[in-house]
């Protein structure tokens, strides 16, 4: 740790350094590669003799910083040089945290720690007793605990974002693990990813599978849909809610300060809704004549507006392209209703594969004046939706035939 401590070394590259190391642990100890770094260096069964570098940079960045401000050297003391580690993680606020735990708990004084009793354990350190060398040594250990501390929570945050892990037995990932060439039951691509098997396969394209997925969660898109079409017809027109507030002599006007949320559907407004699903959709011709079929349209004549929503169900590194390209299929036909006298707005919506809700969905339902819980648990269900159905075209991914009996 020595040329960590001395050179100005970023936070961001001893972390790449200590990724490539861990990389060769694993190799040469035959660990999976999803074996997390608390494993390698945490006390549990492996038991392993070694230190994460990070922690190890850390310490001695924290170590460095309490020599310089407390040299017995005046003109190193009052040279205040700077400690270069980078902007995700800086020395000198991560010490001066330290010593403000410090301080705080010698105002506290001694508490119980552990299942032992009040006084029963040794005597803390105070840091106002303490002498120059056991000063710096309480810094890094505090360091260190905060240190663990961040580690701890990370770690029991573990659950969130197992969709991430691409541990499933793919054929890539067979042919890493074990070695063996294998290819998709489907098409016979060979070592295909998981991103391939679910997302990027033209047989199960051809057959149907990736666009019953899409009818799956857009039947749970139309239903949150359906239920702020029902508000938004049952609300009275809203300029019948306006009122006329009376004030006493001499009392002050109070403006309020809050605005209704927006909503694009207009209250009162006969809002009506076609779905992309069972039988194929007919655009309204009230409102244009095309061939285009968005997946849902919703639309009020007595308003001369409309809604054009899109839906697409890709991998997560193809959401913003999936956008774009959505957006650019429908432009001519948003400009030709708006020629016709129509306002209308197009939303190209995506859901991921394995869960991950686009940005566009959210905006989506927060125009259509979902707020807080509402927003949330739409937004999970829809993730939910795509979840399960992604895990069920990867459970019947060996299946060569694809229709009711399967599905």
């Amino acid at each position: 740790m020595w040329p960590l401590k001395l050179c100005e070394v970023t936070s961001s590259a001893v972390s790449r350094m200590e990724a490539k190391a861990n990389s060769f642990i694993r190799k040469w100890l035959g660990l999976p590669r999803c074996f997390s770094a608390a494993g390698l260096y945490g006390r549990n069964s492996l038991q392993l003799p070694l230190k994460s570098i990070t922690l190890g940079y850390r310490q001695e960045k924290a170590r460095l910083v309490m020599e310089l401000r407390d040299s017995s050297d005046r003109t190193v003391k009052e040279a205040n040089a700077r400690v270069a580690t980078g902007r995700k993680w800086r020395a000198k606020e991560e010490v001066q945290k330290a010593m403000g735990r410090l301080q705080h708990q010698e105002v506290v004084g001694m508490v119980q720690t552990g299942r032992a009793g009040l006084g029963w354990s040794d005597p803390p350190v105070l840091w106002s007793k303490a002498s120059r060398k056991e000063r710096k040594d309480l810094v890094v250990s505090e360091v260190t605990k905060i240190e663990q501390e961040l580690r701890v929570k990370s770690v029991a945050q573990g659950q969130q974002g197992r969709a991430t892990y691409d541990t499933l037995p793919s054929p890539r990932n067979l042919h890493q693990w074990l070695g063996t060439e294998q290819s998709c039951d489907l098409c016979g691509t060979i070592n295909a990813s998981l991103q391939h098997v679910l997302s990027g396969c033209k047989t199960a394209l051809t057959q149907g599978r990736l666009t019953w997925r899409h009818d799956q969660v857009l039947r749970k898109l139309a239903e949150v849909l359906e239920k702020c079409r029902q508000e938004a017809n049952s609300q009275r027109p809203s300029g019948s809610q306006q009122r006329i507030h009376f004030l006493r002599q001499g009392e002050p006007a109070q403006h309020s300060s809050k605005r209704p949320p927006s909503n694009l559907l207009t209250s009162g407004a006969d809002w009506k809704m076609k779905v992309d699903l069972g039988r194929q959709l007919q655009f309204p011709q009230e409102i244009c004549s095309t061939t285009l079929r968005p997946d849902v349209v919703l639309w009020s004549a007595a308003a001369k507006s409309a809604l054009l929503i899109e839906l697409t169900v890709p991998w997560e590194e193809g959401l913003e392209a999936a956008y774009e390209r959505k957006m650019a299929k429908y432009a001519d036909l948003v400009a030709e209703c708006r020629e016709s006298g129509w306002s209308v707005r197009m939303y190209p919506v995506e859901v991921g594969a394995r869960g991950f809700v686009g940005s566009s969905t959210s905006r989506l339902l927060r125009d259509l004046g979902l707020r807080r819980a509402r927003l949330s648990k739409s937004t999970k269900e829809l993730s939910e939706e795509a979840e399960k159905a992604s895990h069920w075209l990867w459970l019947r991914r060996r299946d060569k035939t694809w229709g009711a009996t399967s599905a």
